[in-house]
């Protein structure tokens, strides 16, 4: 749980950094890549998580199962 935390402020922080610079910069192509990068890493934090809470669910259902 506490990896999905701060996973999402890192993401919070990175965006809004990111996106700042990319909107004072105003270039076409920076701002196409800036969004290309920011989806790939919103969908690498999605798909981490989404592993790491089945393997949380996991993990606690083999500990209920051998009590």
């Amino acid at each position: 749980m506490d990896n999905l935390i701060t996973g999402l402020i890192a993401l919070a922080v990175f965006l809004t950094f990111v996106l700042g610079l990319a909107n004072s910069i105003s270039a076409i192509p920076f701002t196409i890549i800036v969004i290309a990068v920011s989806a790939m890493i919103a969908m690498d934090y999605y798909q981490s998580a989404k592993q790491g809470l089945e393997k949380e669910k996991n993990k606690n259902a083999v500990d209920s199962s051998q009590r």
